[in-house]
């Protein structure tokens, strides 16, 4: 199947598709104190995003485990034996970098020149400044965050869109804590949040809330209430995911390809064909488009965790074209694991 092909089949509704087959000093949002950018969020690497630029530096390659950037992975006969330590990706990929000073100084320089009704109170603030300590700390001696804090924070994370994203980067790091993830992604707050965070995420949004939606969705994958939350609501979700393909940023681009390769890995033992279908058809219209290599990779690790040991999916994945498609990273040498990643789902589609 050519290139040009796969990309109108790319184009098939989902339903069609399983009838086929059946038939620095700046604030940065995200970004830690590491300053090699690679520790803090193993899995972005140095991915940083300035609110109105696009840069981003390469997360660092050559490693023994890719997910984790730790000890080294430059051995000849380990890539002759193309040792799969790629996928199948089953555990969430989340962003966990902050700066809580930062952030916290960013929102007191919006909340000075916001308009008067939207200005936030000393006891708003303090009480923020003070979630965003506990849920910054992995295992902070603070008590847990409390009923009051994650209502205000769900308030004010409704703040103006021009100066709601350092609000938006506490709920990113937020979500990840037991007693938020519960209280934000229950039942009935769940379907607001998405609902909110989707709006956040339009094509014509601003950059900035569309990255921070993108990753908050990430980090949710990290609680049982997240986790069944967007599950729930997947289609809906990488469908309104996908069209932020054709943002010009990378950072949203890794950040829509982990959100892909979180469903895939919540997907993986499961016997949801059309779900399937959906990841494999998103992570194919993505790769049109998206230019940079950890990106790339993570929709490679996707692919290949909705294909491994599915013969059905792999099906599907040859009738979309996907080999075709990704053929052209399997020589890729800078970073490493991308083309030996692809190399492995193109073994596994054959």
């Amino acid at each position: 199947m050519s290139w040009t092909h796969s990309l109108i089949i790319t184009e098939i509704p989902i339903s069609c598709l399983f009838i086929l087959v059946t038939g620095g000093s700046r604030y940065v949002p995200g970004l830690g104190n590491d300053g090699s950018g690679f520790g803090a969020d193993p899995f972005t690497g140095a991915g940083r995003y300035i609110p109105g630029s696009s840069s981003n530096e390469s997360a660092p390659s050559g490693v023994a485990d890719p997910f984790t950037g730790k000890g080294a992975y430059s051995s000849a006969a380990q890539r002759q034996t193309q040792t799969n330590v790629y996928f199948p990706k089953t555990d969430g990929v989340t962003f966990e970098q902050a700066n809580a000073p930062q952030i916290i100084a960013k929102l007191k320089e919006l909340n000075e020149g916001a308009p008067q009704e939207h200005k936030l109170s000393e006891e708003t603030m303090e009480s923020l400044e003070g979630l965003l300590q506990v849920v910054c700390e992995a295992n902070s001696p603070e008590p847990p965050p409390t009923i009051q804090q994650i209502s205000l924070l769900w308030k004010v994370s409704h703040w103006p869109e021009e100066i709601v994203f350092p609000v938006l980067d506490i709920l990113r790091l937020a979500v990840r804590h037991p007693q938020v993830n519960e209280s934000l992604c229950g039942e009935a707050e769940g379907v607001q949040l998405c609902n909110h965070l989707l709006s956040l995420m339009r094509p014509e949004g601003r950059p900035a809330n569309q990255l921070l939606a993108l990753r908050t969705l990430c980090n949710c994958f990290s609680g049982r209430h997240g986790r069944a939350l967007l599950m729930s609501q997947r289609e809906t979700i990488l469908s309104r995911a996908a069209d932020l393909a054709a943002v010009c940023n990378k950072n949203i681009h890794i950040a829509l390809a982990t959100l892909v390769l979180n469903y895939a890995g919540c997907l993986h033992s499961q016997p949801d064909l059309e779900a399937k279908a959906q990841c494999l058809s998103v992570a194919s219209r993505a790769l049109e488009t998206v230019q940079d290599k950890e990106a790339i990779f993570r929709l490679l690790v996707a692919l290949g965790t909705t294909v491994a040991s599915d013969q059905t999916a792999q099906d599907l994945a040859r009738s979309l074209g996907v080999g075709s498609q990704i053929s052209r990273y399997s020589t890729v040498s800078e970073p490493s694991k991308v083309g030996e990643c692809c190399q492995l789902v193109l073994k596994a589609l054959h």
